[in-house]
């Protein structure tokens, strides 16, 4: 089951230690499953009832867990991760049997389509700071994937799958095979795999076909169609065009002149581009596995012990056209009015109010999105291996060592298609005054541009502006690490537990970005990119104790304590140290009570220090923009602080909702630091035998996290509104700007400036009710209870409290103040029947969230909610002979579309329904 109880983990937890149990959050065996962190377990038998080899899935079902990207993201770095607690991927450390994995990218993040699926034996799940036993990233929790080690004999397996629509295919084809050797001191075990996964893009989906924003509509809050401003049309902008009259006599606004079918006018609202049908709601994905797992006893005092994976995965993201737009990348850009393409009235009207020189160049900036020459892909190719060497025994009766080197190596190579060579384009519309159809520049492949209108653009202009560009990515890890775990000796309470251990880590990666990127010459998923190297080392010596006070005693079924220390030095850091204490309390049988403190750490990682200087483009709203709400103070300010002239500021607007913006490391960081609390209780009770049930309450701050400088582009902008002072550190980003006006590559430099915390209430129920011989109900429920989940970028902004919000701008993903999964399997001799249910409450758009924060005036939506979201999921498993199964499941069986309008692809259900039949065969 998904959360499993101590009675129903307990066999499945067990290893060769002899009943001795190692659960993740201690590294000390116990008698009891039960750790006084709150673990969940993802066990076999939810595994195969839930019908799928992506893991982030599995993990995103879990109350405690926030959707992080998967199969549905578009964005990121492609790859499948997991979000404990909300508090951000780089914040989970992810394991494999106890020990790390090496980063998918440079931020240290691991890829779980690199964990080898179908050989996961469980998965196991700690929330809360556990820097203390683990070390740096631990400060959400951990996820330990517990593998396979000991198989005999032959399975293969498959299955295919498919949505209802008839498309969303997905299949795996899988085989093991394993064995002991040297008279059974030795087993070694083989495992391969291929998954395929098809891809699905919105234009696939009515809910994702659609683009539409927020409007007052006769005084009513209503949707209205709408789009990105960059369009396939084209627009041109200049501040000089604000107020005066198309063709038509309507008034030119802030977004220019738009280039319609039925020839140019003032841009309306509906024309913006609708980019949502051409982004993948299911990204493709194919991908290679082998791994080889196994153990030898030398002698009777000493066993080796290995592992090793080789994934090699091919995936690829859609984004809708590149959005090309002269401001700000093409300095002192003027349109020439010799342009054999523009329209003769437009020239006319262009010459007469902008042409005052007479040279036919007029300075306006011009906004296309070059839909002509396709999508922005991201084709990547993943290349990823690990391996495990080490020995470990028996150092007393009581006392186990081990020591192990681990190495794992990702090379990711990112081609990105639908990039346009920026000089390329400028040189196009600069003609030649003896043939306005050839360009000024002495190119023969430059042609001139048409620009004005859908589909204007020919082949030959398409692929003078056109370009792929390559990046690649290089990421290493070694460890190697030694312990000593067990027990010193017994009290009258039972056996005091202690591990002690030391390890060595060195992270290293390089980030080769395509050289057009790196000069600037090129735009596509990203512009401006600079190469990024670094490494940094850490050695560290850490150790835990538990100690039983009292047993078995009239109120005292147990007392004891728990503590532990962790002393790491890193070579960019320093010296940082980690700690937990805590302890739990059995008044009598069946009852427990439990609680931890524990202060956890995560050092920055390479691209956070060393990461070069890269061009992002945030929404944000600039304060100088001219409009009724603007102050005579903040137009003084725009002028004669930021650099915004004069001759403008009048009816100055931004260009953009998108702001350029540069962000980058800084090799100065210091730690994180966060102070975990969690305090609950275990109930057995024996008058209900095979019931659990367990509380826990947590709570977690963050401290000195590590951000964008002043928490992000608009943060900064607000932070400056409210100080409008030179000396004032938030307004002195803001005077980088173009001649005329714009903000352009606003510094924004890591900083140790955020605070992050959360808190709540999780709860679990098992229960297993036997019918009959050989029959049995199998029931869980797993819920949380999400009371606080705060985001402060810097001291100088509100803190936003998202609990309860999604997206808006001020929180991301969704954060249900209630979630739950709840699952019932009936079990009867060879067949297992099973319902999921998944629960999440509606939540509100974080736009709101922001104005409770601010202070300001709460935004009036047409939509502000997502309203409740269910999802029943049914499942099957039939032994149809001792060797032979069949099983299948369909998700979602409802068809529950996710909630119009206000969605993002991770937390809801993009594809519908879809159906899953599959086979497993042993030999």
């Amino acid at each position: 089951m998904l959360v499993t109880g101590t009675a129903f983990a307990q066999d499945q937890a067990e290893d060769e230690t002899g009943g001795s149990i190692v659960v993740t959050g201690s590294r000390i065996p116990r008698p009891d499953v039960e750790s006084n962190s709150p673990v969940n377990v993802i066990g076999e038998e939810e595994i195969k009832l839930s019908v799928t080899v992506e893991t982030e899935q599995l993990l995103n079902a879990l109350p405690q867990a926030v959707a992080g990207a998967g199969a549905q993201s578009n964005s990121g770095n492609l790859s499948a991760t997991v979000n404990l607690r909300g508090l951000g991927p780089v914040r989970t450390l992810v394991l494999q049997n106890g020990r790390r994995v090496v980063g998918a990218s440079q931020d240290g993040v691991v890829d779980l389509n690199m964990i080898p699926p179908s050989l996961v034996k469980r998965i196991e799940v700690v929330t809360g700071g556990a820097s203390a036993v683990y070390g740096s990233d631990a400060m959400a929790g951990v996820v330990n994937f517990v593998m396979k080690d000991d198989f005999e004999g032959f399975e293969i397996g498959g299955f295919y799958g498919l949505a209802d629509e008839g498309d969303a295919a997905r299949y795996n084809l899988e085989f093991t095979a394993g064995g002991n050797f040297g008279d059974g001191r030795g087993n070694i075990v083989f495992h391969g795999s291929y998954f395929d996964r098809a891809q699905v893009t919105g234009a696939k989906r009515d809910h994702a076909t659609v683009f539409l924003a927020d409007a007052i509509v006769n005084g009513q809050p209503t949707l209205v169609p709408a789009g990105n401003g960059v369009t396939p049309q084209g627009t041109i902008f200049s501040p000089q065009l604000v107020g005066l009259r198309d063709r038509a006599g309507t008034a030119i606004g802030t977004a220019g002149i738009f280039f319609a079918p039925e020839g140019w006018r003032a841009y309306q609202p509906s024309d913006g581009f609708n980019d949502r049908p051409f982004t993948n709601l299911q990204m493709p994905m194919q991908r290679w596995s082998a791994s080889v797992l196994g153990h030898y006893e030398m002698n009777d005092a000493i066993t080796a012990f290995w592992e090793g994976s080789y994934v090699r995965s091919k995936i690829n993201s859609t984004l809708g056209a590149v959005p090309m737009s002269s401001s700000g990348f093409i300095p002192g850009f003027q349109l020439d009015l010799r342009n054999p393409y523009l329209d003769p009235s437009l020239r006319e009207f262009l010459r007469v109010n902008m042409d005052q020189d007479g040279n036919n160049l007029v300075p306006v900036n011009i906004n296309r999105r070059l839909l002509d020459a396709g999508d922005r892909t991201s084709d990547q190719t993943r290349d990823f291996y690990r391996f495990v060497v080490g020995l470990k025994g028996d150092l007393t009766e009581r006392l186990k060592w081990e020591v192990f080197y681990n190495q794992g190596e990702n090379k990711i190579t990112d081609v990105q298609g639908g990039g346009v060579l920026i000089d390329n384009f400028a040189n196009s519309f600069l003609t030649n005054p003896a043939n306005p159809f050839d360009c000024a520049v002495a190119d023969p492949r430059c042609v001139t541009i048409n620009p004005f209108g859908f589909g204007s653009l020919t082949q030959e202009m398409i692929d003078y502006i056109s370009t792929d560009l390559t990046n690649i990515t290089t990421v290493m890890q070694k460890q190697i690490g030694g312990s000593v775990t067990g027990s010193l000796f017994s009290l009258p309470a039972g056996d005091v537990g202690i591990s002690v251990g030391a390890e060595y880590r060195k992270e290293s990666s390089q980030f080769d970005p395509d050289q057009l990127y790196v000069q600037g010459k090129a735009l596509s998923r990203s512009a401006g990119l600079s190469p990024t190297g670094g490494s940094f080392d850490v050695a560290e010596v850490y150790g835990e104790v538990y100690v039983p006070i009292l047993a078995d005693t009239p109120g005292f079924e147990l007392l004891a304590f728990e503590g532990g220390a962790r002393y790491s030095d890193y070579s960019t850091a320093g010296k940082v140290y980690s700690y937990k204490i805590g302890g739990e309390y059995s008044p009598f049988r069946g009852l427990k009570f439990r609680g931890l403190y524990q202060r956890a750490v995560r050092a920055p990682n390479v691209v956070e220090l060393f990461s070069g200087a890269t061009n992002t483009a945030p929404q944000a709203l600039d304060f100088c923009n001219a409009g009724p709400d603007r102050t005579t103070a903040e137009r003084d300010f725009c002028v004669n602080a930021l650099g915004v002239p004069a001759s403008v500021i009048n009816v100055f607007q931004q260009e953009n909702q998108q702001i350029r913006a540069v962000t980058g490391g800084n090799p100065n960081l210091q730690e994180e630091t966060s102070d975990t609390w969690s305090v609950g209780a275990v109930i057995r009770p024996d008058f209900i035998p095979n019931l659990q049930l367990t509380v826990d309450y947590y709570n977690i701050k963050i401290d000195d996290a590590i951000g964008s400088f002043g928490g992000g582009l608009q943060a900064v902008i607000t932070a400056c509104n409210a100080n409008l002072s030179t000396t004032n550190i938030f307004c002195q980003p803001l005077a980088n700007r173009t001649p005329d006006g714009q903000l352009i590559d606003v510094p924004l430099l890591n900083a140790n400036i955020a605070k992050l915390e959360t808190s709540g209430v999780d709860f679990r129920l098992d229960y297993r009710y036997d019918l009959a011989e050989n029959s049995s109900l199998n029931y869980f429920i797993a819920g949380s209870y999400l009371i606080d989940a705060i985001t402060q970028g810097s001291p100088a902004v509100n803190p936003v409290n998202c609990a309860g919000y999604i997206g808006g701008g001020s929180c991301t993903t969704a954060n249900p103040t209630w979630r739950f999964t709840q699952r019932l399997t009936w079990a009867l001799d060879n067949l297992q029947v099973s319902l999921r249910h998944r629960f999440l409450q509606s939540t509100t758009d974080g736009r709101i969230a922001g104005a409770l924060a601010s202070g300001a005036a709460l935004p009036r939506l047409a939509r502000p909610e997502t309203g409740d979201v269910h999802y029943v999921d049914l499942s099957f498993n039939l032994d149809v002979t001792q060797n032979f199964s069949f099983f299948g499941a369909v998700d979602n069986l409802l068809d529950r579309d996710p909630p119009f309008y206000l969605f993002e692809r991770e937390t809801f259900d993009a594809i519908g329904r879809r159906f899953t039949m599959g086979f497993r065969a042993n030999f």
